[in-house]
């Protein structure tokens, strides 16, 4: 998909400074002596029938990302807003409703499904969840039609996971996310535990699914060449902060923000569209339980100056992109290139 998304206010879901810290706790007494700053003021806006990629260095905070929108974890701060309804001020009661609309796989198909029960059951499980199907001849014929959907045949109902190949588990996987009708998919590293070609079929399957049934992807991975084939949008994530975003296309031919362009010319890719560029990442990431004052980044950027140790750097829109670096600041007299 290449055409660009709306405006926020058209947003199936919108994440607004997002936090979710986890305390760091020593002693007898198990004190607070800090915090583990896993997402640190995270945006994003995910759009009906499009895929967001949110890609970056393990650890980064990507997968706390999708488990805090679905309370899996439980935020410290900010707004998840579902069609303008935030998420986070909801009790459970109304939350688990609404998880209905909002599904996950997981990276691992073996642990995520539960090994004593079968396929059937496993599918079934959903309906049961939200009073679906009112009879259980009619929750057997979803769970057949789910199979079906995912390129599996109706007689595997019977099967338990074990009997099944990895990209099988995962089939199964995503037809348990939609047996329940949802709008919106988060896909935790949905497709790298699999064989690469195995991978091209999973992620086929979710295209051809996206295009029959409407529903939009979260598509959380730190492998680049799943983003390009995704396309869509892409959200670079560093140290718990998104550092820029925009079409993949226009992130992949012409970068803006240092950690970006050092991610991309970190991969050999025979994609003539892909940016080439000589920006390099120095270092090793830094804690989050101790991150860098100011742009987070700036620690391992050959481009870091004063401005960026002093302050975070303010979303800008350039083109069709947004980037979060001084670099791009028109208010900071400029002494180096972007190039």
């Amino acid at each position: 998909m290449t055409e660009t998304a709306g405006s926020p206010d058209q947003a199936l879901l919108s994440v607004r400074d997002l936090r979710t810290w986890f305390p760091i706790r020593r002693g007898l007494l198990r004190r607070v002596v800090g915090q583990v700053r896993a997402v640190d003021g995270v945006d994003l806006d995910i759009y009906p029938g499009r895929t967001l990629s949110l890609v970056g260095e393990s650890g980064c905070g990507k997968t706390t990302v999708g488990r805090s929108i679905l309370r899996l974890a439980e935020p410290t701060a900010g707004q998840v807003l579902y069609r303008g309804q935030d998420l986070l001020a909801l009790p459970q009661p109304e939350l688990r409703q609404r998880r209905r609309k909002l599904q996950m796989v997981f990276q691992d198909p073996m642990t995520s499904l539960n090994p004593r029960m079968r396929v059937r059951s496993i599918l079934e499980e959903g309906l049961l969840a939200f009073g679906i199907g009112e009879t259980a001849s009619e929750r057997h014929e979803r769970a057949a039609e789910a199979l079906r959907r995912v390129q599996l045949h109706p007689d595997h109902l019977k099967r338990f996971p074990h009997e099944f190949s990895g990209g099988q588990r995962q089939r199964i996987g995503i037809a348990r996310a939609l047996i329940v009708e949802p709008e919106l998919l988060i896909c935790d590293e949905a497709v790298s535990a699999l064989d690469v070609s195995i991978q091209a079929q999973v992620l086929n399957l979710l295209a051809e699914l996206q295009a029959e049934l409407g529903v939009a992807y979260l598509f959380i991975t730190h492998d680049l060449s799943v983003v390009r084939h995704l396309g869509g949008d892409v959200a670079v994530m560093y140290l718990g902060r998104i550092v820029e975003t925009g079409p993949t296309e226009d992130v992949f031919s012409a970068p803006l923000h240092p950690y970006t362009r050092g991610l991309l010319g970190s991969i050999l890719s025979a994609d003539p569209s892909a940016a080439r560029t000589k920006a390099q990442v120095l270092g090793d990431v830094p804690s989050p339980a101790d991150p860098p004052p100011g742009c987070h980044f700036h620690t391992r950027c050959e481009k870091a100056w004063a401005p960026c140790q002093a302050s975070s750097p303010a979303a800008r829109q350039k083109g069709r992109l947004t980037v979060r670096c001084h670099l791009y600041d028109p208010s900071i007299p400029q002494s180096r290139s972007c190039d």
